[in-house]
């Protein structure tokens, strides 16, 4: 039965106003729950961003104040008069009103001399703690904000200085506008203490948010809890309260380094008064949207019924040229085996089937009829094709009655009519000659270009299948060899030219391309003329036929012999002291242990620099450096190239002094190390000195390895600074290996 086309019209058109109708329906609803949603996200990142700005506040006082804490804590008295003028020009400089410092009893005394015990309070035992605190408090009559932080003294806490602050930034910080200005901001304690609040106050008369909650509408106990558990998990959130008949909105978001909440409240009608409006905007066009939609649906299908009744007509004469026409003409089904509706004359000369045949073997089922090992491409390759488009462009292997298989270029168009399940029409070509000719070329191509993309360095090129390296004389010359060479890798691997080390990484790499692998590349080592090995660095990649067989492999030989080298020098570097360029600790040991194995008269010196503490706490770290790089720099003067010379610690060096033809030679060059590091600097009315206590062994007297040297040395040092320090000490048995003085041992006062 054909149904009315102008029925069929009116009952889309009425389906059509109906899910319209809905979808504006859902569309007003989720519209006011996306405005909600906007809002509160907008809301909870401005609360965010501004307890973020709050914790900035707060954390400049604790900064200010622990500066503070830091100097009383450096002084032997907590509360003596320098201590008391400090605390004074804080509360001057505006960033305290008032100071105080509490000992331990928590007997405090402000920066005006005022007494008074703050054991009790929670701020005073929190910072006995060692952690900071902030709390709201009146002070004459005023809210004002206390800091406390800890003071130290040797690692331990031995009081409290608290400070004192006005609430007037923070008030002003909390009364920016609140969404438009019609909200209220509020900083909140976690059991719902006000704090303090913007100059729009969520609620004058209350000082607790808990409570003005619960005068408003008994309803809002489960906001309150809600809110509670939100403190409690130390998270941001948005809670929804009652006030009367309507609803309001809170948003919570903790001020980090503090047990506080920043709050703020926006009344449930500023948030929704625009939805209306929108609302309305939104209704016009959707409407006049819709009804275009419809017009053009009703357009389309139109179209498309005049386009299949077409279609159709082009099959009836697709039909009668078929039979005419060179090649194999193929009309199937869209479906899972390409069930076969037609095909022309041809399609029985390209397969040796006839159509008979093709009916009872396969069942008119084209698929089965594609070579085994290409169908699953062929069917994902087309149905890849027909989701971006109509037409069909794949080329696969075809299994021919008498066993061949050919190559066939298919080439076709789906066309789909309502309601009917889509075909396609293909024109099947026979492409074997070509396709031969083609994998020749791609062969070709692929290796000349992989010829050009090597071309910097030696190449050649590896026939797997007869085992012979050719067609680069270049390359040839660093395997040896004339214009070819046989029997290879073998014939390379017997003939002594790489390295030892080397072989299994060169026999491994041709190896495996032989055995499939699509490249390999590896380092290793190969005799010059003149026997001297050197180092290459070798990639290869292989060249596979149609069966994916590998038959050939393009090479590329690069001498990296200088890279190498580089690497050697970077190593080099890596054992030096960034900053007085000299050997560092390790290098340092390891050096002086390899000159001790020549059994040569030798002396070790561990130097260190006196009161070089003073000039690092008095002239800064960046000053000390200096002096650092530059004791360095004469130490290297004083010595030879070929002695070792090296920092070992922060204000420690030590040298190795080989090849003593005299031993008075010992005592010259440590009366020389002594003079370079004797050297004052000034710092306004005050002056730092610095000179140099020097601890001698010497090698094989007092030790023969580093750890019997370095012992002896260090006792000696020891006996140097146990002595007055800025002289130097040779070891003598009388002194002990734990550095312990039994006997005077020969010391050295070098002459100021």
């Amino acid at each position: 039965m054909k149904t009315n086309p102008k029925l069929k019209t009116v009952l889309i058109l009425a389906i059509s106003c109906s899910v319209l109708t809905t979808s504006f329906t859902v569309f007003a609803f989720q519209l006011k729950k996306d405005i909600r949603n906007f809002v509160d996200q907008e809301i909870e990142e401005s609360e965010r961003q501004n307890s973020e700005a709050l914790s900035g506040q707060f954390s400049e006082k604790f900064a200010v104040l622990g500066s503070l804490a830091s100097f009383i804590g450096s002084r032997d008295v907590q509360s003596d008069a320098v201590v008391t003028e400090a605390m004074r020009s804080f509360a001057k400089n505006g960033a305290f009103v008032q100071t105080a410092i509490a000992d331990l009893n928590g007997d405090s005394t402000s920066d005006s001399g005022e007494k008074s015990n703050v054991a009790e309070y929670d701020f005073f035992k929190k910072s006995l703690t060692g952690q900071k605190a902030v709390c709201g408090f009146a002070f004459y009559g005023k809210k004002r904000l206390l800091f406390a932080v800890p003071v130290y003294q040797k690692e331990a806490v031995t009081g409290v200085l608290i400070g004192i602050s006005d609430t007037g930034p923070l008030t002003d910080a909390l009364s920016t506008a609140v969404y438009g200005g019609s909200g209220s901001r509020l900083l909140l304690g976690r059991d719902g203490s006000v704090i303090l609040q913007s100059d729009t106050p969520f609620d004058s008369k209350n000082e607790n948010l808990f409570s003005c909650l619960l005068n408003r509408s008994q309803g809002n106990r489960d906001s309150i809890d809600r809110i509670r558990g939100i403190m409690d998990r130390s998270e941001s959130g948005t809670v929804e309260y009652r006030t009367g008949g309507s609803y309001g909105y809170l948003y919570f978001a903790p001020v980090a380094g503090t047990d506080w909440y920043l709050a703020a409240a926006v009344p449930g009608d500023a948030v929704f008064s625009r939805f209306g409006r929108i609302l309305l905007l939104c209704a016009i066009p959707v409407a006049g949207t819709a009804l275009t939609f419809l017009l053009l649906g009703t357009y389309f299908v139109v179209l498309l019924r005049r386009k299949n009744a077409d279609v159709r007509k082009g099959i009836q004469e697709l039909k009668a040229l078929t039979a005419n026409i060179p090649g194999c003409v193929q009309h199937c089904k869209y479906d899972s085996s390409l069930t076969i509706v037609y095909c022309s004359d041809g399609f029985p000369q390209l397969t040796g089937y006839t159509t008979e045949e093709i009916g009872r073997c396969f069942h008119n089922r084209f698929l089965p009829m594609i070579y085994e090992p290409d169908r699953e491409v062929v069917q994902r390759s087309i149905d890849a094709q027909l989701q971006n488009g109509s037409v069909i462009d794949v080329q696969y292997r075809l299994l021919r009655k008498d066993g061949s298989l050919i190559w066939i270029l298919d080439k076709g168009q789906l066309m789909a009519e309502i309601g009917m399940e889509p075909e396609l029409y293909c024109l099947l070509t026979d492409i074997t000659g070509q396709r031969e000719i083609m994998q020749e070329l791609e062969i070709s191509n692929e290796r000349y270009q992989i010829v050009l993309d090597q071309s910097d360095s030696m190449i050649f090129e590896y026939d797997i299948v007869n085992g012979t390296v050719s067609n680069s004389t270049s390359g040839l010359s660093v395997f040896g060899g004339g214009s070819a060479i046989r029997n290879f890798p073998e014939s390379v691997l017997e003939s002594e030219r790489i390295h030892p080390d080397d072989l299994g990484l060169f026999r491994s790499m041709f190896t495996g391309v032989k055995n499939g692998a699509h490249s390999a590349e590896g380092e290793y080592r190969l005799k010059d003329q003149q026997g001297s090995y050197l180092w290459y660095s070798m990639k290869i990649t292989t060249i596979f036929n149609q069966n994916g067989e590998p038959v050939r492999a393009i090479g590329r030989i690069s001498d990296i012999t200088c890279q190498k080298e580089a690497t050697q020098k970077l190593v080099q570097k890596a054992q030096r002291d960034g900053l007085t360029g000299l050997l560092n600790k390790s290098a340092t040991k390891a050096y002086i242990e390899q000159a001790l194995a020549g059994n040569e008269l030798c002396a070790l010196y561990i130097i260190d620099v006196d009161h070089f503490k003073d000039i690092n706490d008095h002239l800064g770290h960046m000053f000390g450096d200096t002096v650092l790089a530059e004791i360095g720099g004469k130490l290297k003067k004083l010595f030879r190239t070929s002695d070792v010379v090296g920092r070992v610690g922060g204000d420690e060096f030590m040298v190795l002094l080989k090849s003593i033809g005299d031993l008075s030679l010992v005592a010259e060059k440590a009366d020389a190390i002594h003079r370079s590091l004797q050297q004052t600097f000034r710092n306004g009315p005050k002056q730092y000195s610095i000179s140099g206590s020097i601890g001698i062994a010497i090698y094989p007297k007092d030790g023969r390895t580093y750890a019997e040297l370095y012992k002896r040395a260090d006792a000696a040092l020891y006996e140097a600074k146990r002595c007055g320090r800025s002289r130097f000490v040779v070891f003598d048995s009388q002194l002990e290996t734990s550095g312990r003085i039994n006997g005077a041992p020969e010391q050295y006062d070098p002459p100021q």
